[in-house]
């Protein structure tokens, strides 16, 4: 229900929500079956691995239209 408020909230300032970040704790830096179970083809997956409670690696991902599988997108991280 966040997901939906925040959408909305983005919406009315003429701004769109692109992607969603989680981590996987120990885990690897890429979706897993839940997330290909849960995910939407139009919005891009950052992935950030975390082991033993340290942040590690950090992959893009999106979802294929028939939602069959996720590529692996560009990740280019800048500062502001």
């Amino acid at each position: 229900m966040e997901f939906i408020k925040a959408d909305e909230e983005a919406r009315k300032s003429n701004l769109n929500l692109v992607g969603i970040y989680h981590s996987h704790p120990d885990a690897p830096a890429r979706p897993s079956q839940f997330d290909l179970e849960h995910a939407w083809p139009w919005y891009t997956y950052i992935v950030l691995a975390v082991q033993n409670g340290v942040p590690k690696d950090v992959s893009a991902w999106v979802l294929s239209e028939d939602r069959s599988n996720f590529r692996q997108d560009d990740l280019r991280i800048s500062g502001v």
